[in-house]
């Protein structure tokens, strides 16, 4: 079982994450470091690492492994000791409605240093008078918000050998900041995207041309991530309305604009880096620290 075992929020608000301890009742926590050692168990036993490459889906024996991956300041300065002294979610009204993600901080059976993650998201969150409990014969609702927690762990992060596995990009961007560890698209790579069912580009040469290492790196995220597969053209427009995102469709497809101002805001939309607040509404760029423009 998991030693000294501590439960967090990761919130967000615009580009602003923090860390919230989630309180636990002993024996909730006793119950929670068994199964998320199961977790752990499932996800780490007899995986095969492989270098991130946001080219490949993994398969279910393998998972993603970056080495030398830097934790961000609101992460760092946190493990299995100090978790207890983070402010209580319950303390921050409307916490849990910007989580979006959970980190579990303990340590295993030779006292190494573990950070355990999960996917979070607002659907999670189950508002008194939402659900039924069975109590004796009689089907009751609570009076006091509940959470519901994933079955499988999202990604493991091991302090002492500062490496990052995980399986699935488009989750772990949810929570952490993995931008910078994409190796860069190809002009190759670039322009076959750019060649894809949804996307109709108005000057591909010209896009490759002034594609500098932040837009390569976005293309290959864009890549990895499997937006265009999952959604259609008009649903993509839709979901950008006020985003400052000026999305044209023509014959089922997003036009690709060969402004390169343009350009980038739509490569941040569709790789979900503009980010309205939740509180003043205003539009941010992740991984920034400035407001949109």
């Amino acid at each position: 079982m998991l030693d000294n075992f501590h439960l967090a929020a990761i919130t967000r608000q615009g580009n602003r994450h923090r860390l919230y301890q989630i309180p636990l009742h002993r024996r909730l926590q006793e119950t929670l470091a068994v199964h998320w050692q199961g977790q752990f168990d499932a996800f780490y036993d007899d995986v095969e690492e492989i270098d991130f490459d946001p080219g490949y889906t993994p398969e279910r024996h393998e998972c993603f492994s970056v080495s030398e991956y830097e934790l961000p300041d609101w992460l760092a300065n946190y493990d299995s000791g100090s978790a207890r002294n983070l402010r209580s979610v319950v303390r921050r009204d409307g916490a849990m409605n910007t989580t979006v993600g959970l980190v579990a901080f303990a340590r295993d059976d030779e006292g190494d240093e573990l950070m355990l993650f999960q996917n979070f998201t607002r659907s999670k969150v189950i508002q008194p008078g939402n659900f039924m409990f069975l109590s004796g014969d009689t089907f009751r609702s609570s009076e006091d918000m509940a959470l519901s927690l994933d079955s499988q762990l999202s990604a493991i992060y091991l302090p002492d050998s500062e490496t990052l596995l995980f399986r699935s990009f488009r989750t772990v961007n949810t929570f952490l900041p993995i931008a910078d560890y994409f190796v860069e698209a190809t002009t190759e790579q670039i322009l076959e995207l750019l060649q894809h069912e949804r996307i109709a580009a108005d000057d591909p040469d010209r896009i490759a041309s002034f594609s500098n290492q932040w837009f390569r790196k976005r293309f290959a995220m864009l890549q990895q991530s499997s937006i265009l597969d999952d959604y259609t053209a008009d649903q993509i427009a839709e979901y950008a309305e006020g985003y400052d995102v000026n999305i044209q469709v023509r014959d089922e497809q997003i036009v690709f604009p060969a402004d390169r101002q343009q350009a980038r805001r739509l490569l941040q939309f569709l790789n979900e880096e503009r980010f309205v607040g939740a509180i003043t509404e205003t539009l941010f760029e992740t991984n920034s620290k400035r407001a949109a423009s």
